[in-house]
């Protein structure tokens, strides 16, 4: 066999072999989409205390696991205390009072109108009763579910007040990734379809997971609506790049080591596997 003829025959083995290749990536591509612009989250609680004191006890520590009802932190409980200690003395002389006005209606030694004032102020101060218990136990401050403890910077001694959060608890019972795809993989998404996910601080381990959700908008650089009419920009860029579109994908049984929000990810969506 000559050299031209072997050179032909090698041309041709690679040309076939570009052409399978380039119909494999095409088939990949369509059936298996993939992005590396994706990253882990978990749901998240800024705790935040109900009531405004001096705290007395921060019992948890900073990256700690904690329970749902375990103790993260108590506010001096006295104040409240008093103030529901006052409302059960002010509810018993209200229903004290009742209890002797009712049976006076009959005789005609009390009004009706003085009778309907009494069971008012009785059961307002069972009201008050109610909320100073809820106040009182709102001074111990306990974890709402399951998770850790993250951005803690709190010591005995610093003032709390209503409704500023002190730190932040994470849900670990759910993570998902957040993958950004293009507007042309998207449309073949449904809720269900199986996805691999691999963690940038361990490629080697596959993460199974599921579509949760395709997101539906997102805001554009361009055309954007200012009080009711379209801006278009005066130049034209010819090369279009397609937009791309957050889907969120829940992990099945996500390893506690890899677990941190805001981590790097690459998620592999498989078309055709549903569950």
């Amino acid at each position: 066999m000559s050299n031209r003829l072997i050179g032909r025959s090698i041309a041709l083995v690679v040309l076939a072999a570009l052409v399978v290749s380039s119909a494999l990536v095409i088939y990949f591509m369509d059936t298996r989409p993939r992005t590396d612009d994706a990253f882990l989250l978990a749901y998240v609680a800024n705790i935040a205390p109900e009531v405004s004191g001096r705290i007395v006890s921060v019992q948890v520590r900073d990256n700690q696991n904690v329970r749902a009802g375990d103790v993260l932190f108590v506010i001096v409980p006295d104040p409240f205390r008093f103030k529901l200690e006052a409302a059960k003395a002010q509810a018993t002389v209200a229903a004290s009072t009742y209890a002797r006005m009712e049976p006076l209606l009959g005789r005609g030694y009390v009004t009706a109108d003085k009778l309907d004032q009494a069971r008012a102020a009785k059961e307002s101060s069972l009201a008050n009763e109610g909320l100073a218990d809820y106040d009182f136990r709102q001074s111990t401050v306990r974890a709402p579910f399951d998770g850790k403890v993250v951005g803690l910077n709190t010591a005995n001694g610093e003032y709390a007040n209503t409704g500023r959060p002190l730190f932040t608890m994470i849900d670990t019972s759910r993570w998902y990734v957040i993958a950004n795809f293009r507007e042309t993989e998207v449309n073949d998404m449904k809720v269900g379809t199986d996805a691999t996910v691999y963690v940038m601080a361990d490629r080697s381990r596959a993460l199974r997971g599921h579509v949760d959700s395709v997101g539906w908008g997102v805001t554009p650089e361009e055309g954007q609506v200012v009080n009711g009419l379209p801006r278009i920009p005066k130049t034209l860029n010819w090369v279009r790049l397609a937009q791309r579109f957050p889907v969120r994908i829940l992990l099945d049984h996500p390893p506690d080591d890899l677990m941190r929000i805001g981590a790097t990810a690459v998620v592999v969506v498989h078309h055709g596997t549903h569950r």
